[in-house]
């Protein structure tokens, strides 16, 4: 069977291969911004993320999130929030910061040529799931 890439605003995640990926990212895609000058506004960084698993049974996603504030090579805000299993129907569910987080280190502060890095990976299922990107997927940092 030859595999059709996902449509343009789609991008498929790996499998888990069989393991449970909690809290490690394990072949996630990644997406970065970098040279940010943005202003601290106190708070959290929040998301919306559509994630379809189609008909596998047993899969999750997970999603951390990370800040190198000067661009020094070192991630002064790390994020990872607990995953989300996903249910076997076919159509998008949302995955979204109200999950909580499972684990964070360090602060928050001002991004003064800074870098800011998503990475979404599988964390249960040898199947991947496909995030919707465009105007449904949404990641909000606490800044101005």
């Amino acid at each position: 069977m030859v595999e059709q890439p996902p449509p343009p605003g789609e991008v498929v995640l790996n499998g888990a291969d069989g393991q449970t990926r909690d809290g490690d990212p394990y072949r996630p895609v990644v997406f970065t911004a970098s040279d940010l000058w943005l202003d601290y506004t106190e708070g959290t960084a929040s998301f919306v993320i559509p994630i379809d698993a189609g008909q596998n049974i047993g899969s999750g996603t997970q999603l951390r999130m990370s800040a190198d504030l000067t661009g020094d090579g070192t991630w002064d805000r790390v994020e990872t929030f607990h995953y989300f299993a996903t249910d076997p129907l076919p159509g998008a569910e949302l995955y979204t910061q109200d999950f909580g987080i499972l684990s964070s280190k360090g602060e928050w502060g001002d991004l003064r040529g800074g870098i800011v890095q998503v990475e979404i990976w599988s964390t249960l299922g040898d199947n991947g799931s496909t995030i919707e990107l465009g105007d449904a997927s949404v990641i909000q940092l606490p800044y101005s």
